[in-house]
């Protein structure tokens, strides 16, 4: 059951979040690619050749960090939408333990082991000294900054979660600021060569990283570091939640290695090798967009999945699924225009530049199915369906790129290599849309013709459409209707009177307090997502607003009701004596309330 308004909150959430869980994205790899064009420009394209070889090693660096650290954000996020604070603290917790002890291993695997680890990327101080030179340097270098950047992965996406999205907007700011003066500042001043470039990236995660913390010393912080509802079998989620990641990143990384390995072999100039690391640095940032967008997706559904929201996840789905067209369609006509100017950004010989331009070029035609498919494995990801995830994980980042490399290098030398990244994108996109057919055809003997046939959700994932009221709240009348509302759909359900007049009073009391009293930002539209359920014998209400942040649970506590503006204070306290379970949490920026009451009777 469903009223006609249309409420802001989902875009108003979504968008702000995933422009900054782009820029999230971007720390890890903005740095390398600032790094790679001034040391072309400056130390040449081979020592930016040598660099951008170096690019699956961050990957292999950073495997299990990535893997735990989005494992921890959909953990945290079903957490949070389920009400439960403190098992939320606990993952954040647990995952910096974690970072911790990750960060010491790579280190010292580095320190014991550097030239295996080099060789990995295929290359060897025997048959390319000078590349194997610049890359070691490069790294030991940037290899100071390993730990600092892995912390940043933890407290980055929960900051972002908890209100801080300007500030991490601002920290990722400075730190690439910070990298390119640190840059500079080494090719004219220090001349440290590219073990001065990645000990410049290094000190600018230092200074990221130096901005972020304060954010957990604030009066409206709401995570801290807690053991106290941790168990083992937190741990188990946090590792199945990562699994896609995992999954990703090791074929990622294989596919790169692979790669990088026949470009090598059949390149005829170092020029081709150097298109090849523009398109790399290119292909990795522009892919930031989709994995940004995902990665918004894995948290903002797991709080609409771990509250048994229907209606909610598939407005959540729908608008990301539009966002993730349109961006990334602006995104590929800019890059295909502006191609030339951007390779001629990394060098000034003709050969790099005109190879690169090709190579950004086929990207442009690739980014549309990248960004839907990334957002896509987001979601899915947020709902736990892992092994169709983990199928398409597996064919995207190895099976179907090394295929398309092989086959179109063979023919076409480098330029195939080049062109395979649009060919794997567009090949994956139509096998995606084929296995939803299927699946479809399967289920229902029919194509597939709604929304919720791409979505993949349990059959009776948030209880069936007449157990549900869901309505956009803005005005006090609104307020009013809905609790008339929810009294007749109390009655009809055969709820006691008594507890139909209590839910009644409890929607009417709290949305007229948040209509009176909430703030908006400037520019957002106010509205209030409403939503009551029935699920046995508890009736369940949920209101989430993006007005300024304000915990009625935490100010009943600390607030004696009768004394201080007791108007204020009416619904609140109501609220608190009669409902068997009230929970209150803040994510991306939004107000989210929970009221649970048993549907026969209330206690008194």
């Amino acid at each position: 059951m469903t009223n006609q308004k249309s409420s802001d909150i989902i875009p108003a959430m979504f968008f702000s979040t995933a422009v900054t869980m782009i820029l999230t994205n971007l720390t890890e790899y903005v740095s390398v690619l600032v790094d790679g064009i001034i040391t072309s420009r400056f130390l040449g394209h081979e020592a930016y050749s040598a660099i951008s070889l170096f690019n699956p090693l961050i990957g292999l660096l950073l495997l299990v960090s990535n893997a735990i650290t989005t494992g921890s954000q959909v953990e945290i996020s079903r957490s949070l939408g389920a009400g439960e604070r403190d098992r939320a603290n606990s993952a954040f917790s647990i995952t910096l333990l974690i970072m911790a002890f990750a960060a010491f291993v790579i280190v010292m695997a580095w320190l014991m082991i550097p030239g295996w680890l080099l060789r990995i990327t295929g290359v060897s101080a025997e048959n390319h000294a000078h590349l194997y030179s610049d890359m070691a340097g490069y790294v030991n270098g940037y290899m100071f900054g390993v730990p600092l950047l892995m912390v940043i992965q933890v407290i980055g996406p929960v900051v972002v979660m908890d209100g801080g999205k300007t500030l991490f907007t601002a920290s990722m700011a400075a730190m690439g600021a910070c990298d390119i003066a640190f840059d500079l500042v080494n090719v004219f001043v220090f001349h440290g060569g590219t073990f001065g470039m990645g000990l410049a990236t290094s000190l600018s995660y230092l200074v990221q990283l130096a901005i972020l913390m304060p954010h957990f010393f604030g009066r409206t912080c709401g995570f801290g570091f807690t053991l106290k509802s941790f168990s083992p079998g937190q741990l188990a989620d946090i590792v199945r939640g990562g699994s896609p990641t995992f999954v990703r990143k090791i074929a990622n990384l294989l596919r790169d290695l692979f790669v990088n390995r026949f470009n090598l072999s059949i390149a005829l100039t170092t020029a081709a090798v150097a298109a090849r690391g523009i398109q790399t640095d290119i292909n990795t940032v522009l892919f930031c967009l989709g994995l940004g967008i995902g990665k918004t997706l894995i948290t903002m559904t797991g709080i609409y999945y771990g509250s048994n929201d229907r209606l909610g996840i598939t407005r959540l789905f729908s608008y990301s699924m539009r966002l993730s067209v349109i961006l990334s369609g602006t995104v590929g006509v800019v890059m295909f225009i502006a191609a030339p100017f951007i390779a001629g950004a990394f060098s000034s010989e003709r050969e790099v530049v005109e190879l690169g331009t090709f190579s950004i070029r086929c990207m442009a035609f690739g980014i549309v199915p990248d960004v839907v498919v990334s957002a896509m494995m987001g979601y899915l990801q947020g709902i736990n369906n892992s092994r169709f995830l983990n199928a398409v994980n597996i064919l995207d980042r190895l099976v179907i790129p090394v295929v398309c490399a092989l086959v179109l290098g063979t023919l076409f030398g480098s330029k195939g290599i080049m062109a395979s990244i649009a060919a794997g994108k567009i090949l994956l996109m139509v096998f995606v849309m084929v296995i939803i057919f299927a699946r479809t055809w399967r289920r229902a003997k029919r194509f597939p013709a709604r929304l919720e046939d791409f979505m993949f959700l349990p059959e009776n994932f948030g209880g069936s459409e007449g157990d549900n009221i869901y309505a956009a709240i803005s005005t006090t009348d609104d307020a009013l209707s809905e609790s008339r509302r929810a009294g007749e759909f109390c009655l009809s359900h055969g709820v006691s009177r008594r507890t139909a007049e209590l839910m009644s009073l409890f929607i009417e009391e709290m949305a007229v307090n948040i209509v009176k009293h909430g703030r908006v930002r400037m520019g957002r539209k106010f509205a209030v997502d409403y939503r009551l359920s029935l699920n046995g014998n508890t009736l369940c209400m949920t209101l989430r607003d993006c007005c300024q942040h304000f915990d009625p649970v935490a100010f009943y506590r600390t607030h004696e009701p009768g004394k201080e503006s007791p108007e204020d204070m009416l619904g609140i306290s109501i609220v608190m004596k009669l409902a068997k379970d009230t929970r209150y949490f803040s994510a991306f920026g939004s107000n989210n309330i929970i009221v649970s009451i048993d549907s026969g009777e209330a206690r008194p």
